[in-house]
């Protein structure tokens, strides 16, 4: 029983001092791409809901909710803000599978504007929670037979443990509680094929509920409540609640303080499930290259991974969040020339645009039985596709691609980040505060204390 101990004498011990130039700045991005998301969600009918629901609980006023502004109590502005950053699903993917950013993010700029903690800290905090979530992650991996109810809203709970506890100061004794507590009760998974049915709700994510679970259980082991022994240890251990067959404990701590996962995020350019985007490049490669019209596309065949036939086939939209797990919708935005981001979510796009729903009933998707294989060895990175385009004139087009536009083997370079953070926090902010925003967060490092960003955050 000694993996949890080292998981958590990790995190004590972990300093500032060590992190490497290019990891700092990587994490920079992270967070400006996490803040454009929010901002994004903020500017929705069903963001203006969460931040409302979260100022019922203004508490002590401890943390600032983005967009708005209000200061509510902690774990309700981390819950909201979690929830906000996932909202538009733009945000982060790690593995294939998994946003971290919407749990690390608001929990670092909670508890660092409650303890007025620099810009390093929280910087450092971050990418020590993304290094222990995605261990946790990888430990429980599950054979693809299980892998539908592999749900990452269920072990990011100690993402927010990870970042809370380094930025409360948490020693050894507290963390390892604040472990056992939060791994004792955190949101469960749900079977895929549940979540994706149609119309899907607010909760297709519960980050923020897991958010908020950690940050909650971190507070009351600082307190002194007991957890669980050796949560992540034995054959009851922490993976048997993910819902996996089996587990390695090596993924936990081999190479620990020497790698750094967050240098493997994958950025999202679109308001889609990640599983979908290598076939949008393709059709988007297709549309650009040759100057394709809607009016002028006859069949879009896409050939790829079968979880993504699975759950991202329909056309059929009741919600904002249907038309995140819809491919034919995304083809329909690309052939309009909408702008990634809240125009696709838009009730005109989504449920009036009879043009748009022409293009999305002649898409058509089949499995490539061999993409799950690769998807499986590359942990979730390559997501083979492969599209046929026919045109109504007659004319036939063929993409295939294996790496999405935004993972680190087709990244998006730094003026191309900060122009998705642009089309986002545009909602709210003008040319001159999204400066300032930007601005700031590249020099985060050498802040005295993040409040001086989260004031950025508010309403104009």
């Amino acid at each position: 029983m000694i993996y949890t101990q080292k998981v958590v004498d990790y995190i004590v011990n972990a300093e500032k001092e060590s992190l490497p130039r290019e990891v700092i700045e990587h994490t920079k991005t992270f967070i400006l791409d996490t803040l454009g998301c929010a901002i994004g969600g903020y500017c929705t009918k069903p963001g203006k809901d969460i931040v409302a629901q979260a100022k019922e609980f203004s508490g002590a006023g401890e943390a600032s909710l983005f967009g708005e502004g209000s200061k509510v109590s902690l774990p309700f502005a981390c819950w909201a803000n979690s929830t906000l950053a996932n909202l538009l699903d733009m945000d982060d993917v790690f593995a294939g599978t998994a946003h971290q950013a919407n749990c690390l993010i608001p929990t670092a700029f909670g508890i660092g504007e409650a303890k007025k903690s620099s810009g390093l800290d929280v910087l450092h905090a971050i990418v020590v929670g993304f290094e222990v979530g995605s261990r946790i992650m990888m430990y429980c991996w599950p054979s693809p037979a299980m892998a539908r109810t592999y749900f990452p809203s269920t072990w990011q709970v100690f993402d927010a443990v990870t970042v809370a506890g380094k930025l409360l100061g948490l020693g050894q004794t507290e963390l390892y509680h604040a472990f056992g507590l939060a791994g004792t009760a955190p949101p469960v998974p749900i079977d895929m094929q549940k979540f994706v049915e149609r119309p899907m709700g607010l909760a297709k994510n519960v980050f923020g509920w897991t958010t908020f679970t950690g940050v909650f259980w971190t507070l009351m082991a600082q307190k002194g409540a007991k957890g669980a022994a050796h949560i992540l240890d034995g054959d009851a251990g922490f993976w048997t609640i993910m819902g996996s067959d089996h587990h390695d404990f090596q993924k936990l701590v081999e190479g620990l303080d020497e790698q750094y996962n967050i240098m493997d995020t994958k950025f999202k350019p679109y308001p889609l499930c990640t599983w979908g985007h290598t076939s949008v490049d393709a059709v988007e490669k297709i549309f650009e290259e040759n100057h394709i019209s809607a009016q002028n596309i006859a069949l879009v065949k896409v050939k790829t991974l079968g979880r993504a036939v699975d759950f991202l086939a329909s056309p059929k939209m009741e919600s904002m969040y249907d038309a995140q797990f819809s491919l034919p919708h995304a083809v329909s935005m690309l052939a309009l020339r909408k702008k990634p981001g809240p125009e696709w979510m838009s009730e005109e796009n989504m449920f009036h645009n009879p043009q748009a729903a022409a293009v999305a009933q002649k898409v058509n998707m089949e499995v490539d039985p061999t993409a799950e294989e690769v998807f499986n060895n590359e942990k979730g990175l390559a997501i083979p596709t492969t599209v046929e385009l026919k045109t109504v004139d007659g004319r036939a087009f063929q993409e295939r691609i294996k790496y999405s536009k935004g993972t680190p083997n087709n990244p998006f370079s730094a003026e191309e980040l900060r122009d998705k953070f642009t089309t986002l926090a545009s909602c709210l902010f003008s040319e001159k505060r999204i400066a300032e925003i930007i601005d700031t967060v590249e020099s985060l490092d050498k802040l005295n204390d993040i409040s001086e960003l989260t004031e950025l955050l508010k309403e104009e």
